[in-house]
């Protein structure tokens, strides 16, 4: 049945949905620099203007969502779930994990749903756009201010729903570098002024990274020049041959890690292969720790967000005050083997592969290469950050990939 056209007042509200949409999405991500607290905001204004869109244009919200998980890339998404939901349903606290589960289950379709509304109309999308580098360059010339000046939160502020307003987590130097591909595409795709804005941004975002001290941003700005790199591999050499230099340089430098890792327990003998220069002592123990216990459920592994509350994570590690696990392994890719097991991981392993190969296939631009290496900033940035199953984490990436994904889309048009 073809869809009903939309009365005068649907066709209102729509717009004034698809703007406040576009306003939610471009302030949500540069406000985690205020702490995830007040992303949230911003996100309920998005999913509000979700719900009206999908009250008055529910046929075609619809039909768009559901046609994605038809394709080969949707399908792989599907089997990774599929993989987690059996991991969830035999761990030892199903309800934990079944929420992490469901949680991210749920956040990839608003995702899909905010691209195709976004891409929809062309006045809002501009309005997220030039939103995100207006509160892109203030957030991080704030960043810079606080760094620099260590200002007291006024206690009126100080137990406000932001926390401490002037205290700047070492999380958001990783946004940041998820922030600068973003927000050079935004300013390119607009022209003019805005392009120049989001030229601008560039040097800021990079000194937020560096005065927040964030290794992990870094890490992240790197696999974003690696991925760039595969890019022009996969496009000048042979597929097999450049698909095959890449999974050599990625398993030789994974296995050079993971074989030097120190095993549990932690003593005073105990000899640390890997300079604590390039990774810290205490992740060194965290990853070493939580690759043993993958071990005790290699196939479909201990169920979604529980390593740190498997027997032994709490204890402190002598002469170290500090606990095995004390949240998370702060490594996405041991974090979820040893979570969803081997099944899990090569599921997910395999979804990255098809989603990333559909986009080196693409006609080469500028669109591209900021989808690109935002994911390599994400992924990279991610085996040294926060956990996996961080809400505003998985939030900060699946928001700016609608954003880019939905100027993709216009530009097809």
């Amino acid at each position: 049945m073809p869809d009903l056209p939309h009365t005068p007042f649907q066709a209102q509200l729509l717009r004034l949905s698809s703007l406040a949409a576009a306003l939610g999405t471009g302030l949500a991500v540069p406000l985690v620099a205020l702490g995830p607290a007040t992303m949230a905001g911003a996100m309920t204004i998005l999913v509000v203007s979700l719900v009206v869109a999908a009250s008055c244009d529910r046929g075609a919200l619809i039909k768009n969502t559901v046609g994605h998980a038809f394709t080969l890339v949707g399908g792989a998404v599907l089997l990774v779930f599929a993989c987690w939901l059996i991991s969830a349903l035999g761990s030892f606290e199903p309800e934990r994990s079944l929420e992490k589960w469901g949680r991210t289950l749920v956040f990839i379709p608003v995702a899909v749903m905010l691209c195709r509304h976004l891409s929809s109309d062309r006045k809002a999308l501009e309005l997220g756009l030039r939103t995100l580098l207006i509160a892109t360059l203030l957030c991080g010339i704030f960043v810079l201010l606080c760094r620099y000046y260590e200002p007291e939160t006024p206690d009126f502020l100080k137990y406000s729903f932001a926390g401490d307003l002037f205290k700047i987590l070492k999380g958001y130097g990783s946004v940041a570098a998820c922030l600068i591909p973003v927000t050079l595409v935004a300013g390119i795709s607009q022209g003019g002024l805005w392009r120049w804005l989001g030229f601008a941004c560039v040097p800021v975002l990079v000194g937020v990274i560096y005065v927040v001290e964030s290794r992990a941003g870094f890490l992240g700005l790197g696999g974003g020049a690696f991925l760039l790199f595969v890019w022009w591999l996969v496009r000048n050499l042979p597929h097999r041959l450049a698909w095959g230099a890449v999974v050599l340089i990625m398993a030789s430098s994974s296995w050079s890690i993971i074989d030097r890792l120190p095993a549990p327990p932690i003593t005073n003998d105990t000899s640390f292969e890997i300079p604590f220069g390039l990774i810290d002592k205490h992740r060194q123990i965290i990853w070493g720790f939580t690759l043993e216990k993958a071990k005790d459920a290699p196939w479909f592994g201990h169920g979604p967000d529980l390593i740190n509350r498997l027997p032994g994570a709490n204890i402190k590690i002598p002469n170290f005050n500090q606990q095995y696990i004390p949240a998370h392994p702060h490594n996405w890719a041991i974090e979820i083997f040893a979570e969803t097991g081997g099944v899990g991981m090569a599921a997910l392993l395999a979804a990255l592969f098809l989603f990333l190969r559909e986009l080196l296939r693409r006609p080469p631009n500028y669109l591209i290469g900021g989808v690109l290496a935002l994911n390599g900033i994400y992924w990279m940035s991610g085996l040294a950050n926060v956990s996996f199953w961080s809400a505003w984490w998985q939030g900060s990436y699946l928001l700016l990939s609608a954003l880019l994904f939905a100027v993709m889309r216009l530009d097809e048009a």
